[in-house]
């Protein structure tokens, strides 16, 4: 069964197709900004500012709203504004899906009510295998992290669906790179074609279609993004560790079992983090 999102779930349930899912995950995209396009929007920044808050994100985990005001670019108040105008305007999946006739009220709520009993039964399951994991927090503060930034970075929703399945067959780019000092962490993620694409788009804003030398090093400064901040944190508990520069592994030179790992899907595709201490 597995973790997912609704829009995958009705896709397995045969209840929409692939074009009607693309359809209304784009329509729900179009309509939830991001804070920075809101605050643009508004005229409270202008698009520069964003972007500066935006790449600012990419380096720092923390809020939007919180790099805007240490920045001087925007104020308490205006911030509380903006978040509420995200908060009225939010457009939820299920809506989309009623507003484009893909389905009834009735038959949506039917299934998103099947699909939230089912979740909630694997979260259970999944969350016991997480508290299940002893590494003095390091493996929890790194999935915390990527969660926090892939969301923060990519506007995207994310989830973590499965702990160390050795046999799942996963595609799609790796990314590796290592801290070293007081504390040895190797750290990779895999990301398949289609959310290499999308993360690439993201970054650079622009469209991608293949597999290129921009996107393969877009994926390695993502992982960089990520174990970045891992490191700030550990700095900052004064434990003393140095980054090597990430690099693309091929997958046949790739020892995945010697690596926890922890798969994660998206809406643009699913995400493997490889974690070894």
């Amino acid at each position: 069964m597995g973790i997912k999102f609704f829009g995958h779930h009705l896709l397995d349930e045969g209840k929409l197709t692939a074009e009607q899912l693309s359809e209304a995950v784009d329509y729900q995209n179009s309509k939830n900004l991001s804070l920075g396009q809101i605050a643009v929007r508004e005229k409270l920044l202008t698009a520069k500012e964003a972007e500066l808050i935006n790449n600012k994100q990419q380096t720092l985990d923390k809020p939007f709203g919180e790099i805007a005001i240490s920045l001087g670019l925007l104020s308490e108040i205006d911030t509380d504004e903006i978040l509420e105008t995200q908060k009225q305007e939010k457009v939820y999946f299920g809506e989309v899906l009623i507003l484009k006739g893909f389905m009834s009220e009735e038959l949506m709520n039917k299934e998103l009510n099947k699909f939230n009993q089912e979740q909630e039964e694997e979260s259970i399951e999944l969350n016991e295998d997480v508290d299940d994991i002893d590494q003095d927090a390091v493996i929890k503060n790194t999935i915390i992290v990527l969660k926090t930034l892939y969301t923060r970075v990519i506007h995207d929703h994310i989830k973590l669906v499965a702990i160390n399945d050795k046999y799942k067959e996963r595609s799609g780019l790796i990314a590796l790179q290592k801290m070293r000092g007081n504390l040895n962490l190797d750290f990779a993620i895999q990301t398949e074609d289609s959310l290499s694409f999308a993360i690439s788009k993201e970054l650079l804003r622009t469209e991608f279609h293949e597999i290129d030398d921009i996107v393969q090093d877009i994926i390695c400064e993502f992982a960089n993004i990520v174990l970045g901040n891992i490191a700030v944190k550990f700095n900052e508990w004064s434990v003393d560790v140095d980054l090597t520069p990430p690099s693309i592994i091929p997958e046949e030179i790739f020892h995945m079992q010697e690596y926890n790992t922890f798969d994660f899907t998206t809406t643009h595709g699913n995400l493997t983090l490889y974690l070894k201490i």
